[in-house]
């Protein structure tokens, strides 16, 4: 059977608003196949279709490296055809590349659940890799995460994760000071990309985590101690190191916005990847349930434990930009790269997250009221071998 994205067939968006990784511009994209081919001036493209968006704003689709749920649905929990779904509902919403996010345990309960997470990675396009969150992080610092999740670092309990998710281990929260640093060396060997999170380190440890290969960070500030004025703490040595890239979770609850401020002054637009950190309850309004083996409620705003622990976000990654326009005011350009072009860069992912010739055409199409339309490599994620674009938007060939 044919795969529709490597169609020959030639696609013209005309007339649309299109937000570029330095600018926003009226112009037409050709795409050909899964991909943008060419930006032209607006009205001049032509194509086998031709599509006339009337001013509609294009932006890349948007990538979540830091997502455990949504819906009532739990990614350490769910079966592949049911993880797969929900990532597809994502994509829905214009989240078009995904890294489900696994919450440490016992070994056993690890293993069994990136094995599933790789199954599911076989039934969705939109997701690249998984995300473990541990288990070699600091007790002190483990916020949500269950206990049983807090591991000591082993080697050979290294490879045996890797094996288990079948080569799609892609990122991993470690602390650096639970981690031998010649350990921290080899990350990038096996294709894992180490980030520094849930951790009591020092700031020299944290200088040496990063001299040692770490280029990011998981959840800005949050579980991770304070800065102090004569301790600065990870939080001091990464907003100082222009090398290292942060995941900042902007749904207000997090992280105040002032401090969002001072990130933003700190480490600049193209050093700041915007997460969601969504858990189960994201989407569902007033309710309740099980999160990391504890009770969590969620008020429609925040997740927290009975202690009052914020448990993840319930507050998507598209919602958390526009909340985040509308409180500080930033720029469109600014907190789109933030929502996928430096996610995609950091990950290592070519040619995603950008309106640029020759990259992938995962793209989001904005109507009045919202988005209208979404495209997963050129095609519609509503139905790949349906319709491109809905009625709404005029088919002019």
């Amino acid at each position: 059977m044919s795969n529709p994205e490597e169609s020959e067939t030639t696609v013209v968006l005309r007339n649309g608003e299109l937000v570029l990784p330095d600018r926003i511009v009226h112009g037409d994209l050709l795409l050909e196949g899964a991909v943008i081919r060419k930006l032209a001036p607006a009205g001049t493209a032509t194509g086998d279709e031709i599509w006339d968006l009337g001013g509609r704003k294009v932006t890349p689709g948007w990538v979540d490296p830091h997502i455990h749920g949504f819906g009532g649905v739990d990614f350490n929990a769910a079966d592949p055809e049911t993880l797969a779904d929900s990532v597809e509902k994502l994509a829905a919403l214009g989240v078009t590349t995904v890294y489900p996010t696994i919450v440490p345990g016992p070994e056993d309960e690890m293993k069994e659940t990136l094995s599933t997470v790789a199954r599911a990675a076989e039934l969705s396009p939109s997701i690249l890799g998984i995300h473990l969150e541990g288990p070699f992080l600091s007790p002190g610092r483990r916020g949500a995460l269950p206990e049983s999740g807090v591991l000591e670092w082993d080697d050979e309990l290294m490879n045996r994760l890797l094996e288990a998710a079948g080569g799609r281990l892609r990122l991993m929260t470690f602390a650096p000071e639970r981690v031998p640093l010649s350990s921290q060396k080899k990350f990038s060997m096996v294709g894992v990309k180490g980030s520094i999170g849930h951790t009591c380190a020092s700031a020299a440890e944290t200088s040496a985590a990063i001299d040692a290969g770490a280029r990011r960070c998981t959840h800005l500030c949050n579980a991770m101690p304070p800065l102090h004025h004569r301790d600065p703490g990870p939080v001091g040595a990464i907003l100082l190191d222009d090398r290292v890239r942060c995941e900042v979770i902007l749904d207000g609850h997090h992280l105040s916005d002032d401090l969002v401020r001072l990130a933003l002054k700190m480490k600049g637009p193209n050093g700041l990847i915007a997460v969601s950190d969504a858990m189960p309850l994201a989407g569902m309004g007033v309710s309740s349930g099980v999160f990391c083996g504890q009770e969590v409620c969620s008020d429609g705003e925040r997740a927290t434990l009975s202690d009052g622990t914020l448990a993840g976000s319930v507050t998507l990654l598209p919602e958390a930009l526009s909340r985040t326009a509308q409180a500080l005011g930033w720029d469109q350009v600014s907190l789109q790269n933030m929502g996928s072009l430096n996610a995609a860069e950091d990950l290592g992912l070519p040619r995603r997250g950008s309106l640029r010739s020759d990259y992938r055409a995962d793209l989001v199409i904005h109507g009045e009221s919202g988005i209208e339309a979404v495209m997963r490599g050129g095609l519609s994620v509503e139905d790949a071998e349906g319709p491109r674009l809905p009625a709404s938007i005029e088919q002019v060939r």
